[in-house]
């Protein structure tokens, strides 16, 4: 936030900032219980719109011409705000980009920030200020400094046209008329921010929504200059009990925060513009609270708000437990900001007075330049980095029939983007088995589509599949089955809404009824069955549980506040945008599933459980969001960005899949010789077991292997594998005598 507090002015101000700041600091840090700290944003615009409206007072004499008035004001902010803001973006982008943490959208709000433009930028990018993972953002609280700047534009400009005077004798006119051109333009921001139609996103960020809290600032110190005084007149005692309830509303919305979202921050703007109103003379040379130490963080709260996202940032990627990270984020946001302050906002603040008007305008700009170089630097290089590791995904799908990869795979497959991920990490070698619609659990029922309200297609059976695999030309390296909907087969009280199509009881292909725990049952053998079969062929199998399920499409979250015009919960944005249940809640839904899988995992070498739902969740919740972007299509499908989430799970898999062309002749003694195989290093069982291809006559190539085999009848014979990966045999023992 802006700050204008140089020793000498008034010390409840100055103290009303320490308040602010420390709130927003301690709320950043994710402290319980101020979860309504960052109220103090909303302090800081109505103490800005009080001390701006002052500084434009004084500085608007009857010698000075509306073009000076103009020059001089923008010259003041400019030397007042640019530099800890240039030194701290310029330093976070080179952190940055150095530690490799940069990535093209974080510098873009660091570029946008430079030019007071970060409101816009994040409003464009609908990044929720109080969606999961946001923080991720190093530049974010950057938005209300530009908020500010651009209500400072349409004050400024309404001070030249209707605040300007060119006698003494003006004065009190023109305080009117500017008391009554910002009173109507503060009430027609009041309208906008409560106009049903504005979202909570564009409340929060736009400047239209903001004027108000700042414009309330003006209108106390246009009062007060129209008046002559200074303060209200208010006896003794009705002016304490006044500021008892002022402050103690304040205090109380930090830690209760019963409401949030336009409403409360009116009510936090109108406490705070009494608070100013009604301290006494005492209170502007001694302050609300005793000692110095509160002004004195007012004094450097500009510099302690630039610093505290980076830091708390930094900390949250660098220490994960929770004291030490508050612990170190604290101390080094105030060390920091200290420094900023003597090093760099006090020492610049007053520079300006010793240059000419002309030598000040060049040289902000040359700075200006010289920041956005550098940030727009720093970005283009990141992006550039970005853009070259991003690979096009490849037209090719899992269509080949002769695969190495072969996908059991429904709606959360196809219909997100996770086939053409995985086609392009195996450059097309995979086969889809089954498509749009099915729930694979391949059990063969008597009943079309397991009880699916729509589709009508036959379930894969496991015995066709075992088939499949058996008489394929090449057989599978991996069967995938993807996306397992183990959240479908929980216990209905426990099952998604967005799961009610599928039936607690099936008819089996008998006529007898399956329930639920004989269907779980009859999986798992069947996925067993499954891995034996791929065990023959040295390949394995990998079963995928889902990522959570947010019932979105029949969210049960009471949304009835977010339809009323006067108290509107923070919440309602994310409501409309972000889905989120609780841990415990997605762990009723599939555990009972998921543990099945694990114990296949630990029981059979060549099965392999991958969770995607790990991604998603934390220590006590799942979200559909990460760094304030949506990573779901509806429910339950996954968009792009949500893949990107769980895409290494699938590498890891696939790097097992490659071909290391180093391939050799096994028999096992007392088998026929056609049972001789060809083997591959790597795969889930330690080695790939290739189909052997028998030639009548020695092929004219470069023989690789011989080998001496007792076959079952006690016969020898000499096996022989040529480069075209063709065996031959003859009876007796190889010359070679192995």
């Amino acid at each position: 936030m802006t700050a204008t507090a140089s020793k000498g002015h008034r010390q409840d101000i100055q103290q009303l900032r320490g308040i602010a700041v420390l709130a927003v600091i301690i709320n950043h840090l994710g402290a319980t219980w101020l979860p309504g700290g960052y109220l103090g944003v909303d302090m800081f615009f109505v103490v800005s719109g009080f001390v701006i409206t002052l500084s434009m007072l004084s500085g608007n004499s009857a010698s000075t011409s509306r073009l000076r008035f103009f020059a001089q004001f923008w010259v003041r902010r400019t030397f007042r705000l640019w530099p800890m803001l240039f030194v701290t973006v310029i330093v976070t982008t080179a952190v940055l980009v150095v530690t490799g943490l940069a990535n093209p959208e974080r510098l873009l709000t660091g570029l946008a920030s430079v030019l007071a433009l970060s409101n816009f930028r994040l409003l464009v990018g609908r990044l929720e200020y109080f969606a999961i993972d946001t923080g991720a953002d190093w530049f974010m609280h950057t938005w209300s400094l530009a908020v500010e700047e651009q209500i400072y534009v349409l004050i400024s400009v309404v001070f030249a046209i209707f605040g300007f005077r060119r006698s003494a004798s003006a004065l009190e006119s023109r305080v009117r008329m500017l008391f009554f051109v910002v009173l109507a333009l503060a009430l027609l921001s009041v309208t906008f921010a409560f106009l049903p139609l504005t979202s909570e996103v564009v409340r929060f960020y736009a400047p239209h929504t903001r004027f108000y809290q700042v414009g309330i600032g003006a209108l106390v110190a246009l009062w007060f200059a129209q008046s002559g005084r200074s303060t209200i007149a208010l006896p003794r005692v009705a002016r304490t009990s006044l500021l008892s309830v002022c402050g103690g509303g304040l205090l109380a919305l930090f830690i209760i925060n019963p409401w949030s979202g336009r409403t409360i921050s009116l009510v936090t703007t109108l406490l705070t513009a009494m608070v100013i109103a009604s301290a006494s003379q005492r209170h502007h040379t001694s302050g609300f609270a005793p000692g110095n130490w509160l002004g004195g963080i007012g004094d450097r709260s500009y510099s302690l708000y630039l610093v505290h996202w980076p830091v708390q940032v930094l900390a949250a990627m660098l220490i994960e437990a929770e004291f030490p990270r508050y612990a170190s984020s604290l101390v080094l946001t105030f060390l920091l900001g200290f420094a900023g302050y003597h090093f760099v906002e006090d020492r610049t603040r007053h520079r300006w007075k010793s240059l000419r008007v002309r030598r000040a305008v060049v040289l902000a700009v040359a700075t200006l330049l010289a920041t956005l170089s550098v940030t727009a630097l720093g970005y283009l290089r990141t992006d550039h980095i970005a853009r070259s590791a991003v690979v096009e995904i490849p037209p090719e799908r899992c269509t080949r029939e002769n695969a190495s990869l072969w996908v059991v795979g429904d709606s959360h497959f196809t219909a997100a983007p996770v086939e053409p991920i995985l086609s392009q990490m195996v450059a097309g070698d995979c086969r889809l088995i089954g498509g749009y619609g099915i729930v694979m659990d391949l059990i063969w029922l008597n009943r079309e589509s397991a009880g699916q309200r729509e589709v009508r297609m036959r379930l894969t059976p496991t015995a066709w599949l075992i088939d499949q695999i058996r008489t394929a030309e090449t057989p599978p390296r991996a069967l995938v089955i993807v996306h397992f909907l183990s959240a479908f087969i929980s216990e209905p009280a426990t099952a998604p809404a967005s799961a009610n199509f599928i039936a607690t009881e099936w008819e089996s292909d008998t006529g007898a009824t399956v329930t639920r725990l004989e269907f779980l049952q009859q999986l798992v053998e069947n996925l067993r069955q499954l891995a034996d079969v791929m065990a023959e062929y040295g390949g394995g199998i990998v079963v995928t549980s889902p990522p959570p399920d947010f019932d979105w499409l029949s969210n049960t979250i009471d949304t009835n506040p977010c339809s009323n015009i006067v108290v509107v919960s923070r919440e309602c944005a994310l409501l409309r945008r972000e889905a989120r249940i609780t841990l415990a809640e997605h762990l009723a839904r599939g555990d009972e599933i998921r543990k099945r899988l694990t114990d296949l995992q630990i029981e059979l070498r060549n099965f392999e459980h991958i969770r995607l739902d790990l991604p998603f969740c934390g220590a006590s919740f799942c979200s559909n969001y990460r760094q304030g972007k949506v990573l779901y299509l509806d429910d339950d499908h996954l968009n792009l960005a949500g893949v990107e989430l769980v895409k290494e799970n699938f590498e890891k898999v696939v790097s097992r899949l490659h071909s290391s062309g180093v391939r050799s002749l096994r028999c096992l003694t007392g088998r026929s010789v056609y049972e001789c195989r060809l083997v591959e290093p790597g795969g889930p069982m330690g080695e790939y077991i290739l189909p052997a291809r028998f030639a009548s006559t020695e092929p004219r190539a470069e023989l690789l292997q011989e080998l001496t085999h007792t076959d079952d009848n006690g016969s020898l014979h000499c096996i022989s594998l040529w480069q075209t990966e063709e065996l031959t045999f003859v009876g007796g023992r190889c010359a070679s005598g192995r």
